[in-house]
């Protein structure tokens, strides 16, 4: 049997843009750093004086220079490296914003682009699809499921709102296409999604206190070492 021990996680943020009237999504083409030439919404790290959702409109300023009026809650990512134990548990906390002030535009980190959001996620101009391939993988598991929450054929903008995710994720180690070197963040192993509301006796994840969220993976965790 596989040896078991609890993992530290770090707070993160993950926002996504939507322009509802157009049925767009923008991404931002991340220039150097982590995840340096892949696509992604805007977020990072939450400060120890910040909470969630304060570091997620702070994010959302810098990298894309827009400032959420309206950011829509959406879930919890918990993304797990076990090449590398020495690593947290990425705990990201996902958001959509409808409404904004200000425009998009590039900074030092992130070059924001639009894509169509639409079932299919393609447009009229060739090229312009969700360049899902630059993507990170687990990202391409659950986007989709999101964005047919808001435009699909049985989605909408209430509906789309209403929707939250929990999504484990373990890596065990891959090539990073765009860096041509070995990193602990691909490789993508387990791959546990789940609708909130799917899961019975599951809270809204607004409710849970940083011991719930805690208490959540673990169990997760010791459920694939067998324990």
């Amino acid at each position: 049997m596989a040896s078991y021990t609890p993992i530290k996680r770090k707070l993160y943020t993950l926002i996504m843009p939507l322009d509802l009237e157009n049925k767009r999504i923008l991404l931002g083409y991340k220039k150097r750093g982590f995840g340096m030439g892949k696509y992604n919404g805007f977020g990072g790290k939450v400060e120890a004086n910040e909470t969630i959702l304060e570091g997620a409109i702070r994010e959302l300023q810098e990298e894309a220079c827009i400032t959420g009026t309206n950011l829509s809650y959406h879930g919890i990512l918990f993304l797990e490296a076990i090449a590398d134990a020495t690593l947290p548990i990425l705990e990201i906390h996902v958001f959509t914003v409808t409404r904004w002030e200000g425009e998009p535009a590039e900074t030092e980190e992130m070059r924001p682009l639009w894509y169509p959001a639409s079932p299919d996620y393609t447009g009229s101009v060739a090229g312009e699809k969700i360049p899902f391939s630059q993507m990170w993988e687990e990202t391409v598991e659950w986007l989709p499921l999101l964005l047919n929450a808001y435009f699909g054929k049985d989605g909408g903008v209430e509906h789309g709102k209403q929707k939250q995710l929990v999504h484990h994720v373990t890596f065990g180690s891959a090539m990073n296409p765009e860096t041509g070197l070995e990193d602990v963040w691909h490789g993508m192993l387990d791959n546990y999604f789940v609708w909130v509301e799917d899961e019975e006796g599951m809270p809204k994840l607004e409710d849970w206190k940083d011991e719930a969220r805690d208490d959540w993976v673990e169990g997760r965790r010791k459920k694939r070492f067998g324990l």
